[in-house]
């Protein structure tokens, strides 16, 4: 019975920081905004599992707010600074403005 205890104990925090996290991805797949691409940058970062990229964009809104926003490496070559971007909901980075 301790074992239990022990393990629901151990478990439960891990299983709340994990539902946060998920929470925050749908939140940000829900966002839609159109804007302009005003900076890029790529940072990196080494820990235990090796180096770790993230590729960066901000967006100034429309709605005249600045949006950091991390995307894939295949995104963030596609959009340059000065570019409109448009993000709808339900995906999950922004794409250029036809």
């Amino acid at each position: 019975m301790s074992g239990t205890v022990f393990l629901i104990l151990s478990l439960g925090p891990l299983a709340l920081v994990l539902a946060m996290i998920a929470a925050q991805r749908a939140n940000a797949v829900d966002d839609a905004y159109t804007g302009e691409v005003t900076d890029r940058w790529v940072s990196s970062s080494t820990g235990t599992y090796g180096t770790t990229t993230r590729c960066m964009i901000r967006v100034r809104t429309d709605e005249d707010r600045e949006l950091a926003v991390a995307v894939d490496g295949r995104t963030y070559n596609a959009l340059g600074i000065g570019d409109r971007v448009v993000k709808t909901p339900g995906t999950r980075w922004p794409v250029r403005s036809e």
